[in-house]
């Protein structure tokens, strides 16, 4: 009798099973099924809207006043279509099921997780701008993870469902420093961790998981200077900054600096957090003459322009700028290149994974998709193809995901540097 199981639904359905059971990153960031293109078929550089969550002013006394709703809206472009192609005989399928899961499904579903894994990482990474630890240098106690954690309750994340996802080394220093009972607490040998997943609670922490794709980033470099804001009351997404070493100083993306007198601000309760805001840098550049005007982000975006502030004031004129991993001697920095491993520690809702319908009007070909209640539930779409060669009694297949990664709650994640 034939095997009625191996159908283009069941291998389009097993393949996202395991391809979300074997993500780190992806599979703990909010995942968004758009079927807003689901009639026609997405393609690249679609793009919807996803809105943000309004945080409302409080007015004091009894008078009624209005809030201000200001709708923020984070747009998703998809970017990316990623697709396996396989093909076996009919011989090979009549193999039973646990074979076709082994020697086809699972090997694609790996690579196509880790395909989307690193991309998320690689993208996200640099737009979160907070940051604990040296770079090149993986921490050695527990503090720095214990201050990440500060930083993102400071200004207001939420302390639940918090995730780390650290770089192997990173994870086997935190481990074997004094650390075997805390992450092999007697009660929690015997559980069930998803895979790659090493602990569970821990210094603040929900779930603790290692991956080899966190991003390895290369820092900026200058010779000795003291770099300054060129302007006072600057706003906005770009800073005018002026002293670097002229002609030899390289900002990348990803870098992050602070401003002396500029403070990160508790969103709720709009209080200074006492802490510098930390601003990264979004595309690489060089000076000129000493000069650079950089792109930044969070914004520079005190409380006197918008209820939405991000800082306490905005920079003075010549207010120092220190960069993360500089050199301070007798008043002067200096920066040299180094590779950092990015790791993290975040709330899901920093991060968007959106997934969307490839078309799966295929002429001669059968052709399945994750749709429906059930892709809207996992937050992820894919579209598996199959298609006979009568010449070479092969059955052609190949499994598409077409996905875009954007910031969500970005604040809510900060960076741990390492090696």
């Amino acid at each position: 009798m034939a095997n009625t199981f191996r159908t283009p639904s069941w291998v389009v359905k097993e393949t996202g099973r395991l391809a979300i059971n074997n993500m780190k990153f992806s599979a703990n960031c909010k995942r968004v099924y758009s079927d807003a293109f689901k009639a026609g078929g997405a393609k690249v550089g679609d793009t919807f809207n996803l809105r943000l969550p309004w945080t409302p002013a409080v007015t004091s006394g009894q008078a009624f006043q209005a809030a201000n709703i200001v709708d923020q809206l984070t747009p998703v472009s998809i970017t990316d279509q990623a697709n396996i192609g396989v093909s076996w005989s009919t011989f090979d399928a009549t193999l039973t099921v646990e074979e076709v899961r082994s020697r086809y499904i699972k090997p694609v579903a790996l690579s196509l997780s880790n395909y989307i894994d690193t991309q998320g990482l690689a993208r996200m990474s640099p737009l979160a701008y907070w940051s604990v630890g040296t770079p090149g240098v993986n921490p050695s106690t527990n503090q720095t993870y214990l201050d990440a954690g500060v930083k993102l309750t400071d200004i207001g994340c939420p302390p639940d469902d918090r995730v780390a996802i650290l770089k192997p080394q990173m994870m086997a220093t935190l481990v074997g420093t004094g650390n075997l009972q805390l992450f092999n607490p007697s009660d929690k040998i015997s559980s069930e961790y998803r895979t790659g997943m090493f602990s569970g609670q821990a210094l603040g922490v929900d779930e603790w998981y290692q991956s080899a794709n966190t991003w390895i980033r290369t820092t900026g470099s200058f010779t000795t200077a003291t770099p300054t804001v060129n302007g006072a009351n600057q706003t906005g997404s770009s800073l005018l900054t002026q002293a670097w070493a002229s002609g030899a100083t390289t900002l990348n993306a990803g870098d992050i600096f602070t401003i002396t007198g500029v403070y990160a601000l508790n969103p709720l309760n709009k209080a200074s957090t006492g802490s510098l805001q930390q601003f990264t840098v979004l595309a690489t550049i060089s000076d000129t003459g000493g000069a650079m005007t950089i792109s930044i982000s969070p914004p520079i975006t005190p409380p006197s322009v918008s209820t939405q502030a991000t800082v306490t004031a905005s920079p003075a004129d010549a207010a120092p700028i220190q960069v993360l991993g500089s050199t301070i001697t007798t008043g002067s920095g200096a920066l040299t290149a180094t590779n950092s491993a990015q790791s993290m520690i975040y709330h899901p809702d920093a991060f968007v994974l959106a997934m969307v319908d490839p078309d799966s009007d295929t002429p001669g070909a059968d052709s399945s998709s994750i749709t429906g209640p059930g892709a809207s539930e996992l937050g992820f779409a894919l579209r598996y193809v199959k298609q006979y060669n009568a010449q070479t009694d092969q059955k052609v297949s190949r499994v598409d995901a077409m996905f875009g990664w954007a910031p969500y709650r970005k604040e809510w994640a900060c960076r741990i540097q390492g090696a």
